[in-house]
């Protein structure tokens, strides 16, 4: 549900908020499978197709990096940068699993990334909700894109979760969610204000769809996914107060949610995806 950022400290000096553990990374594939659908609709609007060069930043386990491999195909190409170590060398593993020559991934900062050559499109998923500064962030991986080239990133809306009829589970789970990464400077609203922070970078307006995955069934990812970034953000949440392990039970929070959804006949709301894209006037023409 929640994807991590680029690296284990943030600009200002605290400490990443999930972390990158190898069981942090395999969630990022889980969410991968669950949230796919609405990313690929975004590049899709956004107008990112075959043969593009485009940068990938705060790449994770490689998920979107994959996804924009099929969309350009064998004659793109697709630049997946994160400052995670551990991250880019999962990614690199596994894209030479799938045998994706096209896809290369490379240590590095988000906020000082800059490449010997502009690409078609710049894209980010889940990854200005953590920046200090999101603008800032968007303007200096804009300067990658060629003039006139693509900049589409999306952002979740964590504190729009809901359940109808009302779970008290997952309520509970989520408020303790939200208030850790609230605690922590993150932007759960990040989604939102998206616009803003394009127009803040000095780019065009950009046009923007929001949308959500909604969970019901028993063999939904949706339980697993919250229960496993409570999982991640526990240590966090006892540091700060917040929640113990006593009362989360986090070994059977994910059946306990599934039991109470399914006996409710409720459905889940997991955080509103929000997309945004526009076209570069920031770079200088190839």
């Amino acid at each position: 549900m929640v994807s991590p950022p680029v690296n284990d400290q943030n600009n200002q000096g605290r400490a990443y908020v999930l972390g990158h553990s190898a069981e942090e990374l395999n969630r990022l594939i889980d969410q991968a499978r669950l949230f796919g659908e609405l990313t690929e609709d975004v590049f899709v609007r956004a107008g990112i197709g075959p043969g593009m060069r485009v940068l990938d930043v705060g790449c994770g386990a490689g998920d979107v990096s994959f996804l924009l491999a099929r969309m350009v195909g064998p004659s793109g190409a697709v630049v997946g940068v994160d400052r995670a170590e551990d991250a880019v060398a999962m990614a690199n593993a596994r894209a030479q699993a799938m045998g994706l020559a096209q896809v290369s991934f490379s240590q590095g900062d988000l906020e000082d990334i800059s490449l010997d050559q502009p690409v078609d499109a710049a894209v980010g998923r889940f990854v200005l909700m953590y920046s200090p500064e999101p603008s800032i962030a968007l303007r200096r991986v804009a300067a990658n894109v060629r003039a006139g080239g693509i900049v589409a990133f999306q952002e979740m809306n964590v504190a729009e979760a809901k359940s109808f009829p009302y779970v008290d589970l997952f309520e509970q789970s989520m408020r303790w969610i939200i208030e850790t990464l609230d605690r922590e400077k993150v932007k759960n609203l990040m989604g939102l204000g998206l616009y803003r922070t394009f127009v803040e970078a000095g780019l065009p307006p950009p046009q923007m769809i929001m949308g959500a995955r909604v969970e019901g069934s028993s063999d939904s990812l949706g339980y697993q996914i919250v229960a496993q970034v409570v999982k991640s953000l526990l240590p966090v949440m006892e540091k700060l107060g917040i929640a113990n392990e006593k009362e989360v039970q986090i070994e059977t929070l994910a059946q306990r949610l599934r039991d109470e959804v399914i006996s409710r006949g409720a459905v889940i709301v997991l955080p509103p995806l929000v997309g945004a894209w526009t076209r570069n006037l920031l770079a200088k023409a190839d």
